[in-house]
């Protein structure tokens, strides 16, 4: 039996005549999935273009070779593109797992022999794109160091109660709204901007994804509201993206993926959700019972709002100089590109949530840190830090883990953030880890090969797009960073560490809860 994966690739080499079979799309090490789960047996992954029941003598694969066990695996059209023509596949430029991306294996062949990994990576394309970059930098004199000092914090969750919380610091506003969003695609949260917002000055920075498959209206059509609405109490700037067709520069990859909003610089809402029906639906289960059943098909989100002025000053420093540099940088509206057209994935709901949370709110001197990538060393340094002080308990929830794509070589402090979590489960550490759908079985097999116990620790939960942390029920991550090259080093994202027991208990009770009730064993093939 193979001790590791390098032990299976030359198993792979010594086998190969008795792996090619017809329809056979390629071979690779990785481990055995049993029942729709992973298990730490190392196998010799064979994916095939149709996987049925009682192949023919002459397309039987074996059971195993050279000792090992050998693992077949059904191609999901995405990785048979990805096999059969990466070029195409990467010209699609599915650049995450909730875009439709699949998990490269560099050590993965065809049975021509062929490697597809580099050629199929969507990050190759993006060098395709023809604008020029832009060194990025934050406004100056800003700093994001920790603040303790005097604080309210009101702590939420989607679908629990992220819309009535959201709605409430919205008419609040008494003066100015200083907002950086990856996506604003939801009627009712326009609706109540334009309701709250005139006479006062909304300043907008916007990315332009592929429309979101709930958007009421697309990311222009919600800017050509709000001008029409507000006039000239409304600024906004498309972000400098490499993928939007309205940025003629580019200081993010792949994403302007910020999800804030500063109301009159004395406080902010910080969230992992956009203003999307998925990420904040117009639902109350909390108080209406009979929304429970559409709770199963919309998003978990944490949402923060923090009442501290200092913050809320940085937050919006950092916004209004994004919305500076990309001002003279956005083709004029009227050449407007068209968006980016997502892959149809859908999702089904998850099982019924034992409960709702409804919101709470804590107070006094409480210290927070903001985390705003790219700014060098900030998230990753501190997300780090974080968990390295867990001597009890490590719960993450992610919309997904991603290990550095093929050819990506600069990602070392986000494969130290993944170390730090194996660290920590080496050490005792009670090491709980929930995932949305979008982490399908050969991504675990990814983070299993560094070291992560996958089949123990992990757990996959629909919908999820949160990407937060809770260390030893005292301190919390809530943020829009995704657990990627992208999301830990190089897209605009922001966060705050809340270092208060009562904030991180909050949300660890929500986390216990989807993984007792809605989160299971079971991935998905790629």
């Amino acid at each position: 039996m193979a001790e590791d994966l390098s032990d299976v690739s030359a198993v792979i080499d010594q086998n190969m005549a008795a792996l090619d079979k017809p329809g056979v799309l390629s071979v690779r090490p990785g481990y055995k999935v049993r029942n729709d789960w992973l298990t730490s047996t190392p196998s010799v992954v064979v994916t095939v273009r149709h996987k049925v029941a009682h192949p023919s003598e002459g397309e039987m694969l074996p059971a195993e070779v050279g000792g090992v066990p050998v693992d077949v695996r059904q191609a999901s059209p995405a990785k048979a593109l990805e096999l059969e023509d990466p070029q195409k596949y990467a010209a699609e430029l599915r650049l995450a797992p909730n875009l439709g991306s699949v998990p490269h294996f560099p050590d993965e062949q065809t049975p021509e022999g062929i490697h597809p990994a580099a050629a199929a990576s969507a990050h190759a394309q993006l060098a395709t794109v023809a604008k020029p970059e832009l060194s990025y930098s934050g406004p100056a004199g800003v700093t994001l160091d920790p603040v303790e000092a005097q604080a309210t914090i009101t702590l939420s969750a989607s679908p629990d109660a992220g819309w009535p919380v959201l709605r409430a610091f919205l008419a609040g506003t008494a003066r100015t709204l200083t907002v950086g969003l990856y996506d604003f695609t939801s009627a009712h949260v326009l609706q109540a901007v334009t309701d709250n917002l005139p006479g006062k000055q909304l300043n907008l920075v916007l990315d332009h994804p592929g429309k979101n498959p709930t958007a009421d209206q697309t990311d222009a059509d919600t800017v050509s509201d709000l001008r029409q609405a507000l006039g000239q109490d409304f600024t906004q700037a498309w972000a400098l993206t490499r993928t939007d067709p309205d940025a003629t520069a580019w200081i993010y990859p792949s994403a302007y993926h910020i999800k804030v909003a500063v109301r009159d610089r004395s406080a902010f809402w910080l969230s992992s959700g956009n203003w999307n029906n998925s990420n904040q639906p117009d639902i109350d289960p909390v108080n209406v019972p009979a929304d429970a059943q559409q709770a199963r098909r919309r998003d978990r989100d944490w949402h923060v709002v923090v009442e501290q002025p200092q913050l809320a000053g940085v937050f919006e420093d950092y916004i209004h100089n994004d919305q500076q540099v990309a001002s003279g940088r956005n083709t004029p509206p009227e050449a407007a590109g068209t968006p980016l057209t997502p892959p149809s994935l859908g999702s089904s709901g998850t099982p019924a949530f034992a409960q709702f949370y409804p919101p709470a709110t804590v107070s006094g001197v409480i210290k927070v840190a903001p985390l705003l990538t790219p700014d060098p060393g900030v998230y990753a340094g501190a997300v780090k830090a974080l968990i390295a002080s867990a001597t009890q308990t490590l719960y993450m929830q992610f919309q997904y883990i991603e290990p550095p794509k093929a050819g990506v070589t600069t990602a070392q402090p986000f494969i130290d953030l993944i170390n730090a979590v194996i660290d920590r489960q080496q050490h005792g550490v009670e090491v709980k880890i929930i995932m949305s759908e979008f982490e399908t079985a050969g991504y675990l097999e990814q983070l299993q090969a560094m070291g992560l116990d996958v089949v123990n620790n992990v757990r996959i939960q629909k919908n999820v797009h949160n990407k937060g942390i809770v260390v030893d029920g005292s301190a919390v991550l809530v943020s829009s960073q995704n657990w990627s090259a992208d999301g830990t080093l190089w897209n605009r994202d922001a966060g705050v560490i809340i270092y208060h027991q009562d904030a991180a208990q909050y949300f660890q009770q929500v986390f216990l809860h989807d993984w007792a009730h809605l989160a299971t064993a079971k991935a998905a093939a790629d």
